[in-house]
């Protein structure tokens, strides 16, 4: 069956926030608000396609890990009928995905029930969209390293294979800015989520990440309140958007974004992340221990900027939860976190974390969280919580 939707997919508990960025996105570059989604599971929106849409999501969107555009489904249970499905179905499209002579990749993912191998899968959908091309006078082969555009094949929740171009060209939360992760680093995506949980406003909010480690959280602050839009060759190849390089979105914007350790190599690792990531003049980096942390230290950084010190902002931090540290060194951490939030009255204090221990410890400093919110941060079983101070 030919159909066509947009789908963003992202990590576990986001559909919420991604949709919002998309608005927020959709607003700015386009001009308008998008239909309301589809929700399937609690990681990925469908929309209608659009090609505008589509350019929009893939070229500015910070929160999902893939943008991709389902062009074809098939409710075939074996490889056979699947092939055969799939090949009338590309032939008879008359939409243009590509050129003559293109080079394609094609990636199965979640097809553990199908009643095939994974290798088997790919190799069907390959040969089906080839041998499909090919009765339209294109002529398609396969190149794995740099292909003009990526094709997924995937279960639904359905139990249907559907089979998608991915518009970003893989995972969108390797940006490709960060040469030293650290310890236990987290992903772009789940640091630019963070942001948008924490209704960041760069217009009038400091940001500061009081434990940056490699800087994750301070780069996708600043990255998202500009707006940084990131090249897709899946869209020239498909030729969806404007001609030439996007412009940023908020390029006018200077938000005030502090990352502190205590630790001088890893803010070193961090000013060199932040070099690759062409924001080297919009962090400040602040050697600082957590316990010495006190709204003054910010409010002369933002006299360095020519800035008036801040009235309101967000600390963000993904700090140390067991993976790096023993549970006996966690619970005199986790104070000193709370009492270090204590002291920025009028901002908020979020942290994602996997110990029930931190909220044990810091809701006795700050009283109860805000906000409790299951968050998935990589194999681990996570929490977001802010409080309001």
């Amino acid at each position: 069956m030919i159909i066509s939707e947009l789908r963003i997919v992202g990590s576990t508990q986001t559909n919420v926030v991604m949709h919002a960025e998309l608005v927020r996105v959709a607003q700015r570059a386009l001009k308008k608000r998008p239909p309301e989604p589809r929700k399937e599971g609690l990681g990925q929106l469908v929309y209608p396609f659009d090609p505008d849409l589509a350019w929009a999501a893939t070229t500015y969107m910070r929160t999902p890990t893939r943008v991709v555009w389902d062009v074809y489904r098939s409710t075939a249970q074996r490889l056979e009928p699947l092939y055969d499905e799939l090949v009338a179905d590309v032939a008879a499209d008359a939409r243009a995905f590509g050129r003559d002579r293109d080079g394609i990749s094609v990636e199965a993912r979640r097809v553990e029930e199908f009643a095939a191998g994974e290798r088997q899968v790919v190799g069907v959908v390959k040969n089906a969209l080839i041998d499909g091309m090919d009765k339209r006078g294109l002529r398609w082969h396969v190149e794995p390293e740099r292909p003009a555009h990526r094709w997924v094949a995937r279960l639904d929740e359905a139990g249907e294979v559907v089979v998608s171009i991915d518009l970003g060209g893989g995972s969108l939360s390797q940006r490709g800015w960060r040469r030293d992760a650290g310890e236990a680093p987290l992903r772009e995506h789940l640091a630019a989520t963070l942001v948008m949980l924490t209704r960041f406003d760069p217009r009038k909010d400091a940001l500061v990440d009081p434990m940056c480690g490699s800087g994750t959280i301070p780069i996708e602050a600043v990255l998202s309140a500009r707006g940084m839009p990131r090249r897709s060759a899946t869209l020239r190849a498909l030729g969806l958007g404007p001609a030439g390089d996007a412009a940023p979105l908020f390029g006018d914007s200077r938000p005030l974004v502090v990352g502190c350790d205590h630790d001088i190599g890893v803010l070193g690792h961090a000013k060199s992340n932040a070099a690759e990531a062409g924001v080297t003049g919009d962090v400040t980096w602040q050697r600082a221990d957590i316990a010495q942390l006190a709204p003054e230290t910010i409010a002369e950084i933002a006299a360095e900027r020519g800035r008036p010190a801040p009235t309101s902002g967000v600390l963000l931090s993904n700090p140390p939860y067991g993976e790096r540290m023993q549970e006996a060194e966690l619970g005199p951490l986790y104070y000193e976190i709370g009492r270090a939030a204590a002291r920025f009255r009028g901002w908020r204090a979020a942290f994602i974390v996997a110990s029930p221990l931190f909220e044990r410890v810091v809701s006795d400093v700050l009283g109860q969280a805000r906000i409790k919110k299951p968050l998935a941060n990589a194999n681990l079983r996570a929490y977001f919580f802010m409080w309001d101070l």
